[in-house]
């Protein structure tokens, strides 16, 4: 049943399996698998069954870093979470995410993909996933780049697409207007006791839940600040004995790398990853690159009004630089006059290297709640700039090679000190927040162990993107829910 907290708590007022707070695709899909399963679950939603101020108002923070969005804008806090403005991109992380890489510090998961791949058939039904498609035969480069295919989800929204299975589920109910405040741990501060919730009301004097397990899905920034918010027991936050909590903060950067011409232009947006033994022998971090022919709109994307048809000067440098006899120059001049030029751009998401001052931390101010605000430090390291300039240059060659067309490689790209693109002037990131409680074997490396479980405290788990070890460049919705499925089985395994 669904059940709003600031009416109506006499549903909560028992004993759960597990309480799952956050009802983004993280929280419903773990919530809707515990319960299939004939667990008890309380799944807690700060926000209602529609956007509101004063629960959005509770993201504001604090940026401190590189240029980012306002901390209120990239997250939404009601029924369904972030799938409520999630543009449906959808791909699994590579098997080279989760190894240990000796040019990257830090790498490597205690799970492997394949611990993940039996979730994947399950994962494509939650998100409503096409078949995958085929592609277009292409001369592939042999010793740099696979093209691949990107799926797009409806885009499903979690809380419209299940709201009336969980509102079924016999052995559920979900609370919305429900915010989490405090978990308090037993005596020996090894397990979370209960959980201390509050509605928006300014005299609420607030409700507890009991249950044998937490899980805090809360997103990746905000996982991280309601743990370094709980201080009444200890001091440094929860799960923080090590100082992890919010570190290691990454994002996917998206930047434009080069301007392209084409010997005749592409319809559709096209995508490339490095081969494992190119990105290994280069020293790169993981990376995706998109060929994005001008006038393209991604799916659900306002229409583009901000690109140039032809940039003439780009056009006669380019062309300038293409020998006489190639077949891409032959006639090039005259289909650019007569059907406006064929040009792209090439944009990056890439794998962001880990980096520990790269974090989220409280801030000065406090919400309507009394919990101290986010405070994001967004840093970017010069082996970032590094693998992008690489995949630039090499995607540069691989479209000579191929006669396909020519690129341009953006100015700032090429020196070590220029500044970074900031939000005038780019796209930035992709405003996935991944790695603040992420995983490690060795809780001097991490904040959650393989299971998810926080370490040092038995029963508190976390769901979603804040759990990986590294960012990977796929878009992260896909593997956040493999990991929920996962999660729930483990939980299901170990009930007591």
């Amino acid at each position: 049943m669904i059940v709003d907290a600031e009416t109506d708590r006499s549903a909560l007022d028992r004993a759960f399996d597990v309480c799952v707070i956050g009802t983004g695709p993280a929280g419903i899909t773990l919530a809707r698998k515990l319960a299939a399963a004939g667990a008890r679950v309380a799944l807690m939603e700060g926000g209602g069954e529609d956007y509101a101020p004063r629960s959005q108002n509770l993201y504001k923070g604090q940026v401190a870093g590189l240029d980012y969005w306002p901390l209120d804008q990239p997250r939404l806090r009601l029924f369904g979470g972030s799938s409520n403005h999630w543009a449906g991109w959808s791909r699994a992380l590579d098997a080279l995410d989760f190894a240990p890489r000796a040019h990257v510090p830090l790498s490597g998961w205690p799970i492997a993909k394949a611990d993940l791949d039996p979730y994947a058939a399950e994962t494509e039904g939650i998100l409503e996933l096409p078949p995958e498609p085929d592609l277009p035969p292409v001369i592939q480069s042999t010793l740099r780049f696979h093209r691949f295919a990107m799926r797009y989800s409806p885009p499903t929204r979690f809380g419209d697409r299940y709201r009336d299975a969980l509102q079924a589920a016999p052995t559920l109910v979900c609370a919305l207007n429900a915010n989490l405040v405090d978990l308090r741990l037993d005596d020996g501060l090894g397990r979370v006791a209960e959980a201390a919730f509050r509605s928006y009301a300014p005299d609420d004097p607030g409700f507890r839940i009991r249950a044998r397990r937490f899980c805090l899905c809360t997103g990746g920034i905000e996982n991280a600040r309601l743990l370094l918010n709980f201080t009444s027991q200890r001091p440094e936050g929860l799960g923080n004995r090590h100082g992890l909590v919010g570190r290691h903060f990454c994002e996917h950067p998206h930047f434009t790398v080069a301007d392209a011409l084409l010997g005749q232009g592409a319809d559709d947006l096209e995508f490339y990853r490095p081969r494992p033994e190119f990105a290994e022998a280069a020293d790169t971090l993981n990376f995706g690159l998109r060929l994005e022919p001008a006038r393209f709109n991604p799916p659900g994307a306002p229409p583009r009004e901000d690109i140039a048809d032809c940039d003439a000067a780009l056009t006669a440098s380019l062309v300038a630089a293409i020998p006489a006899d190639s077949a891409l120059h032959r006639g090039l001049l005259a289909r650019a006059r007569a059907n406006g030029c064929p040009t792209a751009t090439v944009r990056v998401a890439q794998e962001q290297a880990l980096n520990p001052d790269s974090r989220v931390m409280l801030g000065d101010g406090v919400d309507a709640l009394g919990l101290r605000r986010s405070r994001l430090d967004w840093r970017l390291t010069r082996q970032d700039r590094r693998s992008m300039r690489t995949a630039a240059l090499a995607f540069a060659l691989h479209m000579a090679e191929q006669d396909r067309g020519r690129l341009r490689i953006r100015d700032w790209l090429l020196s070590d000190d220029a500044p970074w693109p900031d939000l005038d002037a780019d796209e930035v990131a992709g405003k996935h927040h991944m790695c603040t409680t992420r995983m490690a074997a060795d809780p001097r490396r991490g904040v959650v162990d393989a299971d998810c479980r926080v370490h040092g405290i038995d029963n508190l788990y976390i769901g979603g993107s804040s759990v990986f070890a590294t960012g990977g460049h796929a878009n992260p919705t896909y593997t956040i829910v493999q990991l929920a499925l996962r999660l729930a089985d483990h939980l299901h395994a170990i009930r007591d």
